[in-house]
């Protein structure tokens, strides 16, 4: 088996996971870690058994390095991506994969170009529970679709936005609740349901002094005739899990992501059903995650390196999300419906 070499770059609050993520996987080893300051550099590196850098380009100069998990806020995400495409590495980046789709389409280039993996940290796809729901719906239980919903459905306190002078920003966050704390409901929404083919949205600043959106809510038209919903909000005190709804002709299913439960209702033949898990969720507080489903997500990254193949969540699949995103601000913005074709 092939040894991984992994470097971490961005030491925030989800580097932890990653390194947790890591210790995951068979034949890997974090070797290094950058960050500009230096104390947490330095005390996340010794606990890690990791070299620390404060220039990640000293990271991407490193020969044994294979692959980085980027951490860092949106606004990096494009530049170290490029850099480390440009250096050989494999990248395993964070959500959202950019801020923009046109961002996304150039790191999806530049890996290509190099010849490198590039893979992005939505780890909820790989949740058993959201497993069981995808093959609900692919499977045909539910017939055919009629309504879904998407509902984040969060809070955060002022001192949340304060405590990171990036957040709350159009140029470096690249948008507030859709972009950070929605885009993991969304992404799994539309893994499992299929993109919309049309949608209208709103999205305000409701309740916090920042630039960018604290609540959204978006009516959704899909090419089969259904209709839906992405809702998402970080002034809903005390906060409550996200929630995904899919009804069709023959029953409804709902996946209580943030409680760890899945339920469903059959017509015909008559069928309830409810499976439960350990729950993840940063409904309150943003941590309040378990490093499961990363360790498994990041083990399809590492077995796509060594078989030669592409992980189930690449640039293309990373980049969907961010189209319904962007569609949302622009639907808002113009105040008139778009076409997720033309993103």
């Amino acid at each position: 088996m092939k040894q991984l070499n992994f470097a971490i770059i961005g030491i925030g609050n989800i580097a932890p996971v990653h390194a947790a993520a890591i210790r995951q996987v068979p034949g890997a080893r974090l070797t290094a870690v950058a960050t500009r300051n230096p104390e947490r550099g330095q005390a996340f590196a010794a606990e890690q058994g990791a070299e620390w850098h404060a220039d990640y380009r000293e990271v991407l100069a490193r020969s044994d390095v294979d692959v980085v998990a980027i951490a860092s806020p949106h606004n990096l995400h494009l530049p170290m991506t490029l850099d480390a495409a440009a250096a050989g590495k494999h990248v395993l980046c964070e959500k959202p994969m950019a801020r923009t789709v046109a961002e996304c389409d150039e790191m999806i280039e530049a890996c290509d170009r190099a010849g490198v993996l590039l893979g992005v940290t939505f780890q909820g796809r790989f949740e058993p529970l959201a497993n069981e729901l995808k093959d609900m719906l692919s499977g045909g239980r539910l017939g055919r679709l009629l309504w879904a919903s998407s509902n984040t459905v969060w809070y955060r306190d002022a001192a949340y936005y304060r405590s990171k002078p990036w957040r709350g920003t159009w140029a470096e966050e690249g948008g507030g609740v859709l972009i950070n704390q929605a885009i993991h409901a969304i992404d799994l929404f539309i893994s499992v349901g299929g993109m919309p083919s049309r949608l209208t949205a709103q999205a305000r600043t409701l309740n916090h002094e920042i630039e960018v959106e604290d609540g959204a809510v978006a009516m959704l038209e899909y090419a089969g005739g259904a209709m839906g919903l992405i809702q998402a909000t970080t002034v809903a005190f005390p906060g409550y899990g996200e929630r995904l709804e899919f009804y069709g002709t023959q029953g409804g299913v709902i996946y209580h992501k943030g409680e760890g439960r899945l339920e469903w209702h059959l017509i015909d033949p008559k069928g309830d059903g409810e499976k439960r898990t350990a729950a993840s969720s940063g409904a309150a507080r943003p941590m309040d995650i378990t490093a499961d489903a990363h360790g498994a997500l990041f083990r399809d990254f590492a077995e796509a390196i060594r078989v030669g193949g592409r992980p189930r969540i690449d640039g293309h699949e990373g980049r969907r999300s961010v189209a319904v995103v962007e569609a949302i601000y622009r639907s808002s913005r113009t105040e008139a419906p778009v076409t997720l074709s033309e993103l």
